[in-house]
């Protein structure tokens, strides 16, 4: 066999491999539930780094995590070791946690376990609990259960905490216990 033919029958192997994987896959609707079923196995990564700018260019995000793991019926992405920063006009803000689950929407965080909230302007704001929704929309973080801000006049704590990043605002839900320094 000769060298041309050789290499044509290597391009048609190719493509034969190529058309074989392409016919296992299949596009399906959200609104298909068998398909995605039988064929979306979700993927995974490690090290994994999200950002997202602004029109500007301008970072408006940066997320972070050990490793990522896609729910292939929800479509959820759940991530370990979540580092997320965010810029809003008057601060940074940093939240991390152990875990967090990412919508299928890309629209809201659940952080959760050894969750941290933080903002790195002044007035500095320190926020710690075990549970804390963010989205992404609204820019506000709530917490879904009893929580502790640190800030220079003292410390708060009570069983529920929101916040409004872009407005620097701060609401406490019921059982609201404060220490402040004389």
């Amino acid at each position: 066999m000769n060298r041309s033919v050789g290499l044509t029958m290597n391009s048609l192997m190719m493509s034969l491999l190529a058309l074989a994987m392409l016919a296992g896959c299949t596009r399906g609707t959200v609104n298909d539930e068998a398909t995605l079923q039988s064929t979306d196995i979700g993927y995974s990564a490690s090290g994994i780094e999200l950002i997202q700018t602004d029109a500007e260019g301008r970072t408006r995000y940066r997320l972070t995590a050990s490793e990522l793991s896609q729910d292939p019926k929800s479509r959820e992405l759940h991530l370990a070791s979540v580092d997320l920063r965010m810029k809003t006009v008057d601060n940074d803000w940093q939240a991390t946690a152990r875990t967090a689950t990412l919508s299928a929407d890309a629209r809201k965080l659940a952080f959760r376990e050894q969750v941290r909230l933080e903002s790195s302007g002044q007035p500095t704001l320190r926020l710690r609990t075990e549970a804390l929704d963010y989205d992404f929309r609204t820019r506000r973080a709530r917490s879904l259960g009893s929580a502790r801000v640190s800030f220079e006049a003292g410390e708060l704590t009570a069983n529920r905490i929101d916040v409004d990043l872009e407005r620097q605002r701060l609401s406490l839900g019921n059982s609201v216990h404060g220490r402040f320094a004389p």
